[in-house]
């Protein structure tokens, strides 16, 4: 049975990883607020300078949303770069490698991993979408990919495909932070069947949560940003172990010079955030205006 090839528009669902996980572990959400946007905020983009002169773009992106939400003055800085470099570039996901990652090891179900309330909760939320054995084969992290996208619609493309698009159609190399199985054996590690199980349970906030986050990223709201991104997550490895990994990257690509870097937002925010780890390092990282 293969269950991964019914995601629709696997890329925008992969890149989502850490926003899924932070929405599954955010508490109680206050009533949804109706706040407006605050246009002409500056964008979340900062500028990472090298002791050797080299210096990057490093952008924060919200995986759900689209090119519509760039703001105009991030595109001039990466039509003056060399390389643009996203989480998983232009990779396309292969459908028969990613199924195997989605599917429960032989011997084990779904159902027996939550409990009966929140298994048949799921069954209900997923009519249409996925069968019940369908479901029952599926790994924690995969019913989760399957319930957020039931729950919310991204465009197509994506921002992070979006940018990556108008890279290439201007001929600038497009290269990747990691590999799509790297990404999702990351989040195979990192979302549990409680995980699941808070998720279902606060699948109706889910709406409002993305709601939310859009009008504080379109706001450039930071404090509001960490508290939807960073602190649902404190402590969990998700984000930072990633991080780790793709800063010696990072720092080649300021050595190198006029490199435009786009990452999930949550990556560059907090103690273990990106931003952080370079200035640490002896970096000068600095908002731009």
């Amino acid at each position: 049975m293969t269950i991964a090839r019914q995601i629709p528009n696997r890329p925008v669902v992969i890149r989502c990883a850490a926003l899924l996980v932070a929405c599954a572990c955010a508490s109680a959400p206050s009533p949804c607020p109706t706040v407006p946007s605050a246009p002409g905020a500056p964008p979340l983009l900062w500028r990472v300078e090298g002791p050797g002169g080299g210096a990057i773009w490093l952008y924060g992106t919200v995986h759900d949303t689209g090119a519509d939400d760039v703001p105009p003055a991030v595109w001039p800085r990466l039509d003056a770069a060399t390389v643009f470099v996203s989480e998983l570039g232009d990779e396309e996901p292969d459908a028969e490698a990613m199924n195997a990652l989605a599917r429960l090891p032989w011997g084990q179900v779904l159902d027996r991993l939550l409990p009966a309330d929140d298994w048949w909760d799921l069954v209900e939320a997923m009519l249409g979408a996925m069968t019940e054995d369908e479901l029952r084969h599926a790994r924690p992290w995969f019913a989760l990919v399957r319930l957020h996208t039931r729950l919310v619609h991204a465009p197509r493309p994506s921002m992070d495909a979006a940018l990556a698009e108008h890279a290439r159609a201007r001929g600038i190399a497009v290269e990747r932070l990691e590999s799509w199985q790297e990404q999702l054996s990351a989040l195979d590690a990192s979302v549990t069947p409680a995980d699941l199980s808070r998720a279902i349970r606060g699948r109706r906030a889910v709406a409002c949560q993305v709601a939310q986050l859009h009008a504080a990223y379109r706001s450039s709201d930071l404090a509001a940003l960490a508290r939807i991104l960073v602190e649902p997550l404190r402590g969990a490895p998700l984000l930072a172990e990633r991080n780790r990994r793709w800063l010696p990257q990072i720092e080649r690509l300021v050595a190198r010079g006029d490199g435009f870097v786009a990452v999930g937002l949550g990556h560059l925010l907090g103690e273990s955030g990106l931003t952080t780890m370079l200035a640490r390092a002896g970096y000068r990282v600095v908002r731009a205006p």
